[in-house]
């Protein structure tokens, strides 16, 4: 059985560190640094990676994951292109994974829109499990997802962080709504 080499580098984002990971095929996480999303990545990585080994440093992909963030926290929206993800999961969690990724800057969708685009019109509640199964966050935008009333709801990274990810690309989110 060969391992998966994964390399690591910490980004120092204005909401506080962010763990990145890439593997040889792409960037697998991109996760804040607090301990339930550290130990929701260690699963993960035990789930979907062949006895992973992770060193620190840079790879393309990484550079990749760091310049998008340079451009996305100064609002160099016009620049942003995916980079390549290595993203693992199961197939319904790669659908939804691949639909928040078409969610422009500046707009919002609910659970339910996005389980009736993936023809699961009762579904919101297991697309939101996969949403908050993100590893990827910020750049696959799990932070664009509300609640069906407009509501500000979970978000791995904090609710806090949530508000001023939707207030950085103008949408000012009302706590009273």
């Amino acid at each position: 059985m060969m391992n998966s080499e994964l390399v690591r580098t910490i980004y120092p984002s204005p909401l506080g560190h962010m763990i990145i990971l890439a593997s040889g095929e792409g960037l697998c996480f991109v996760e804040f640094q607090k301990v339930p999303r550290n130990i929701f990545m260690e699963k993960r990585l035990k789930k979907w990676y062949t006895s992973p080994v992770i060193t620190d440093g840079k790879n393309a992909f990484i550079e990749s994951a760091c310049s998008w963030l340079d451009d996305y926290f100064k609002k160099n929206f016009s620049l942003l292109e995916m980079p390549r993800l290595d993203l693992r999961g199961t197939d319904f969690e790669l659908k939804v994974w691949e639909d928040l990724k078409n969610i422009p800057i500046g707009q919002t969708v609910s659970y339910g829109q996005i389980a009736g685009r993936l023809h699961k019109p009762t579904g919101a509640r297991a697309v939101g499990g996969c949403v908050g199964r993100n590893p990827v966050s910020i750049i696959i935008p799990c932070h664009r997802v509300i609640g069906s009333g407009g509501s500000l709801t979970g978000y791995g990274g904090g609710l806090e962080n949530k508000a001023w990810l939707l207030e950085h690309e103008s949408l000012p989110f009302l706590k009273e709504r």
